[in-house]
């Protein structure tokens, strides 16, 4: 997967275009077409190991996400709490996983060609994948995400998305709406599905919820921004080769 195969059919030059305007755009594709990204097993394999030691899993909850770590233990202060994660699945908590572009080398294959597809910008991107086990699974309040844009691909499910714009000015340092507040300062301009091999994508600090309400989910958000800092290095996203390396083959 690379980024034209992700903008399909809509095109490069029509994406680019688009994205000059900072307009919303829904992509829809084969069905298939992202499900070969990430695998249950891997998913499975991470959120038993505590996704990496440095960004555990994060449980989503009352419209926000934590980490579910236990932080007094001897021999780390970053351990899962594994049997409260079981039960926060158990009672339809969402979660998320972070830094996979790091870990997972198809993933890595194609945030590589997200940023080569910015040659006069400093784009930097990563992807975190959003899992649901059940149907009607936790959620975000309605929310904006600044500076960075996102690219968002489903992969496993549906999500159904209401896109917002807000009525009055709110601070800069707002983020989120509460359920409750969202008819006092938002209005609804956009509400769709996105099924699987869909994608969307959308320009900074554009309000908007995502649920899903029909079954188990698996997306994939991808932000990404122009990093103006010459001095902020690149995610270093090398696949190291253990396995031959150990038995000598490489």
């Amino acid at each position: 997967m690379n980024f034209d195969e992700l903008v399909a059919p809509l095109g490069k030059n029509k994406f680019f275009g688009n994205f000059a305007k900072g307009a919303c755009m829904l992509i829809r594709g084969e069905r298939d077409r992202f499900a070969d990204l990430v695998s249950l097993e891997e998913i499975e394999l991470r959120i038993n190991d505590g996704c990496n030691s440095l960004t555990p899993v994060q449980m989503i909850g009352g419209g926000q996400r934590r980490e579910i770590i236990d932080k007094q233990l001897a021999w780390s202060s970053v351990a899962t709490r594994k049997t409260d994660l079981l039960q926060m699945l158990r009672e339809k908590h969402s979660f998320i996983m972070m830094n996979m572009s790091q870990i997972n080398p198809r993933i890595a294959t194609l945030i590589d060609s997200i940023e080569a597809a910015f040659p006069n910008d400093r784009v930097q991107a990563d992807l975190h994948l959003y899992v649901s086990t059940t149907a009607d699974a936790s959620g975000y309040d309605a929310h904006r995400d600044f500076p960075q844009h996102k690219l968002y691909l489903q992969a496993v499910g549906s999500t159904h998305w209401q896109v917002f714009e807000t009525t009055r000015p709110l601070a800069s340092d707002v983020r989120a709406v509460p359920a409750e507040e969202e008819t006092d300062c938002l209005r609804l301009v956009k509400e769709f599905d996105l099924n699987p091999g869909d994608a969307f994508y959308m320009p900074p600090a554009v309000f908007h919820k995502v649920r899903n309400l029909q079954g188990p989910r698996l997306s994939l958000s991808i932000p990404f921004a122009n990093i103006t800092n010459q001095d902020v290095p690149r995610m270093d996203r090398t696949y190291i080769p253990f396995k031959e390396l150990f038995e000598g083959k490489s």
